[in-house]
């Protein structure tokens, strides 16, 4: 039995649990990369971490939670290196730096691009995701989106900026899955272009 605040091999309790913890998510980043979503099993993840279940279901009560926390990271770090930008850019180059960013962190890991994309196909993570996209629309529309003039009353520029984030949105999975044939560059480019556009007519 583990005895709170027992050290073992130079490591707390706490310690212990937070190593275990970044294995099983490790595993479960290398194993969706390679497999996808829906083959993950914590058997799989459990093999890949060289760890029992037993320490799985100390750490995660299920496949679902493991999931959600792989999201959750994914998320996090998006929005750190968005916040980057936000911080330290421009109003005018800011839907562009935004834009790059999350295209090349998607684009940079094959776990991360596997995860976003087949994300909308498990309820779970689906609501992960749409709740990310709405704090993302909000911090867009708030800090990147360089709107010229005043509001007109028959346009809601929140919603204009939602429509343009799901646009954005599907043109990134629809360039990830193949299904467009251009490069990184021009993506980001492209986007920007019709982000730019949205603000200047809303």
């Amino acid at each position: 039995m583990t005895v709170e605040g027992r050290t073992y091999g130079g490591l707390t309790a706490e310690q212990r649990s937070q190593e275990r913890r970044r294995r099983l998510l490790d595993a479960a980043r290398d194993l969706i990369g390679e497999v996808g979503v829906a083959p993950l099993t914590v058997d799989l993840v459990c093999g890949r971490a060289t760890l029992s279940k037993r320490y799985f279901y100390a750490e995660f009560a299920s496949k679902d939670d493991l999931l959600d926390a792989c999201a959750e990271d994914l998320y996090t770090r998006l929005k750190s290196a968005m916040e980057v930008v936000l911080a330290t850019t421009p109003l005018a180059d800011r839907a562009h730096g935004v834009l790059h960013t999350v295209v090349h962190t998607l684009v940079a890991s094959a776990a991360d691009s596997r995860l976003y994309l087949e994300s909308p196909g498990f309820p779970r993570l689906r609501q992960l995701q749409q709740r990310e996209i709405g704090e993302f629309t909000e911090r867009i529309a708030a800090e990147a989106m360089p709107f010229i003039g005043p509001e007109k009353p028959s346009v809601d520029r929140l919603l204009a900026t939602r429509a343009m984030v799901t646009a954005a949105t599907e043109l990134i999975s629809a360039w990830l899955h193949g299904d467009i044939d251009t490069d990184e560059d021009t993506l980001v480019a492209t986007l920007t272009a019709i982000t730019l556009g949205a603000a200047g007519a809303v």
